[in-house]
């Protein structure tokens, strides 16, 4: 008896060259960002692109966040990425500000206030954008912490939402090398 084999997607020689190619890349390509120190950033809290890994503190940082802000991210109905940091997700990457004593960070209904100045779009919103209830950080006067505050979009799930990270959850610092 003959056995009867179908091909349910045929393709061309060069069909099968390309898909090839792209199942490489694939595999190729977070090698070599890895290698490279670079990061790719696909989410709106930044602006997208490649983001370079540097030792020394930056504007950026990549973030592992705590198990609750996670849990406020998905009931937020936010997608999580799986990645390497404790939790099992990846980083998050936003801008960061270092609070003192003698530079606090101010949050209001306004949003948040950084070397006296209002950065724009950081006002906490009652809905996140799949309209799941938000619960905004206590506002007030803050001297310590460092803060993880995207004023690049107005519905970055950040320190609005679940307050200071500990200097701990910094996985790197990053600065844009292309960005869109």
């Amino acid at each position: 008896m003959q056995r009867i084999t179908r091909n349910w997607f045929p393709l061309s020689r060069t069909g099968k060259a390309a898909l090839m190619f792209l199942a490489a890349l694939d595999f190729v390509m977070p090698a070599v960002l890895k290698v490279s120190h670079l990061r790719m950033n696909d989410t709106d809290s930044v602006p997208i692109g490649f983001y370079r890994e540097v030792k020394t503190p930056a504007e950026y940082a990549g973030l592992c966040l705590a198990q609750g802000a996670i849990e406020s991210a998905i009931k937020a109905g936010l997608e999580i990425a799986r990645g390497d940091c404790p939790t099992g997700v990846a980083p998050i990457l936003k801008p960061v500000f270092r609070a003192s004593a003698g530079d606090p960070i101010v949050y209001s209904e306004e949003g948040f206030f950084v070397h006296g100045a209002l950065l724009p779009n950081t006002a906490p919103k009652k809905r996140s954008r799949t309209g799941a209830p938000l619960t905004h950080y206590p506002f007030g006067e803050y001297r310590s912490g460092l803060w993880a505050i995207s004023d690049y979009n107005r519905d970055s799930f950040d320190s609005r939402y679940f307050g200071p990270v500990d200097s701990s959850a910094v996985r790197f610092y990053a600065k844009p090398v292309w960005t869109k």
